[in-house]
């Protein structure tokens, strides 16, 4: 009997009420992942535009180190012009002091004179040279700490795309 009320169900084309709650009861659970689905695609939306703004300002920081690294670099340059002025100005002292002998007390006072110059020169080109180093220094410090950060950046960014083609789909 049960076969042939199910035959008489087909042929008007109803389905029988186990399966209509079978059905209902798929939908139900369809609709709580489709809610789901989208509660996570909002929170990984808001990630990602997390992430743009890290990215963002990563980004602007990078650019304020790179003026920095820049203008150290020209101060390098110049300190290290400045050592060059000084060492060739320490040379040519030196070798206008060798060329003098001094023979009477007036060449005796230039020499003296010189010999302080000299010193002076030879205290200031030092300087100059450290002054130089100190900034070279700063100079590849600054230089690695960029590489750190446009790392970072790059792994950040790679990380941020991956979500997104894994919550496309």
């Amino acid at each position: 009997m049960k076969t042939a009320f199910k035959s008489l169900l087909a042929a008007a084309r109803l389905a029988p009420s186990s399966q209509i709650d079978h059905l209902h009861g798929d939908l139900r659970r369809a609709e709580a992942k489709v809610a789901q689905l989208e509660r996570d695609l909002e929170l990984v939306r808001a990630d990602a535009q997390s992430w743009k703004r890290r990215h963002e300002d990563a980004s602007e920081a990078i650019s304020g180190w790179k003026q920095a690294f820049q203008r150290t670099q020209a101060a390098a340059e110049q300190a290290q012009a400045h050592a060059n002025r000084f060492k060739s100005e320490f040379e040519r002292a030196q070798t206008e002091l060798e060329r003098e002998k001094p023979r009477t007390e007036g060449s005796r006072q230039r020499a003296e004179t010189l010999k302080t110059e000299l010193q002076e020169m030879r205290a200031r080109a030092e300087q100059a040279q450290r002054a130089a180093e100190l900034a070279n220094e700063q100079l590849m410090a600054m230089e690695v700490k960029l590489d750190l950060i446009e790392a970072a950046i790059q792994v950040l960014d790679l990380r941020t795309r991956e979500q997104a083609v894994s919550s496309s789909r």
